[in-house]
């Protein structure tokens, strides 16, 4: 390819020489990209699917004691939230028509790992600390989501060092 876009400085006099050194270089570049594609397709489906869990747990963090989270669930109307003793649900459901949730907020009174239950579903919810959930099914809304605050690892966000740290990785391996 260098070779090619050192055509376009040596023949700049000839025209004919100059359009086919675009040619090949075009054609170069479309050979490269098609070298490129099977192994950014493997990266690609790998992440999409570790993406969820990295970021189930990295990406946010349990609630602090006097700290509040909403809780939103696909169910009725009429439907009811139970929590684990040491949570306290501040809100009667809210019904959103156009998604067909309700949502409540709750607020951790301490540290409490336990179990919500709306109807026959359940989330565990987890104040103090600890991991927040577990393996989640990629591309695939849950019946019960918990709305826990953002984590910051140094105060920035964990993808930030996640590329980072891949992108030393690829660069420190490829020499």
């Amino acid at each position: 390819m260098i070779a090619h876009v050192m055509e376009f400085r040596l023949f700049i006099d000839s025209p004919a020489l100059v359009l086919r050194a675009q040619r090949d270089l075009l054609r170069e570049n479309l050979r490269l990209l098609r070298l490129m594609l099977l192994p950014c397709a493997i990266l690609a489906s790998i992440f999409l699917v570790l993406f969820p869990q990295l970021d189930a747990m990295y990406g946010h963090r349990p609630l602090k004691a006097g700290e509040r989270a909403i809780v939103t669930a696909q169910a009725r109307q009429d439907a009811t939230l139970e929590v684990p003793p040491g949570m306290e649900v501040e809100t009667p459901g809210a019904w959103n028509i156009h998604d067909r949730q309700v949502s409540w907020r709750v607020r951790a009174l301490g540290n409490v790992s336990g179990e919500l239950k709306i109807g026959s579903f359940t989330k565990r919810i987890v104040s103090g600390g600890g991991l927040i959930d577990g393996w989640r099914v990629p591309f695939r809304s849950p019946e019960i989501e918990i709305h826990y605050p953002p984590a910051a690892v140094l105060g920035v966000n964990w993808m930030v060092w996640f590329f980072l740290i891949s992108s030393a990785a690829a660069i420190g391996c490829g020499r």
